[in-house]
């Protein structure tokens, strides 16, 4: 996995998340969706979201603010570079997902698609966990099919990318096992 590997297993999910929308200098460590996690009627606004967090560990900062409509924007910086993106929440089953993609508005032309990044997430006082699906997971998925009906496969970069409807994503998601998510990142809500 090159640099990305080098790092430990949180410090690697953090930069994932960092490359999350197009990563250029990917080396295979993220899972991707081509259809959020998200319709419009699922969408839901959660105040305790926003804010500053900061996960010393890792010497990463996310600020999430309120954006347009119910959604967030959500920036994301580490040791090496910061990073926009636009976050919808969605409420599936007894858990929050929160769909993360580029920030909307720009065009990068035909042959680009805009992918998500699912993470679940939870707070607890001033405590945000952030859960992403696990890469080490799904690539055993993919071979022994334990996803179910859902449709992933690996990109070029090695990432796996889920092409599932939003439906079928939801309907996975609600009952997906705990080990198809990484250890969360935890957050510190700054003063």
């Amino acid at each position: 996995m090159g640099q990305v590997g080098q790092v430990g297993r949180v410090g690697r999910v953090g930069l994932c998340i960092a490359f999350v929308a197009g990563a250029v200098a990917s080396s295979g460590c993220l899972v991707l969706t081509l259809q959020p996690a998200y319709d419009d009627a699922s969408v839901v606004f959660d105040e305790t979201l926003t804010g500053e967090w900061a996960n010393r560990e890792d010497e990463t900062l996310a600020t999430i603010e309120r954006a347009e409509w119910r959604s967030y924007k959500v920036t994301y910086t580490d040791r090496f570079t910061t990073r926009t993106f636009h976050g919808n929440l969605t409420k599936i089953g007894t858990s929050n997902f929160l769909d993360l993609t580029d920030v909307r508005g720009t065009d990068a032309g035909p042959y680009l698609l805009p992918v998500h990044g699912v993470f679940r997430v939870t707070v607890a006082g001033n405590v945000l966990s952030a859960a992403p699906l696990d890469y080490g997971w799904f690539t055993v998925a993919i071979t022994q099919k334990p996803a179910g009906r859902l449709a992933a496969a690996f990109d070029d970069r090695r990432n796996v990318v889920v092409a599932s409807t939003t439906a079928e994503l939801r309907r996975w998601l609600v009952q997906a096992p705990a080990e198809a998510f990484s250890a969360p990142l935890t957050f510190r809500r700054k003063p």
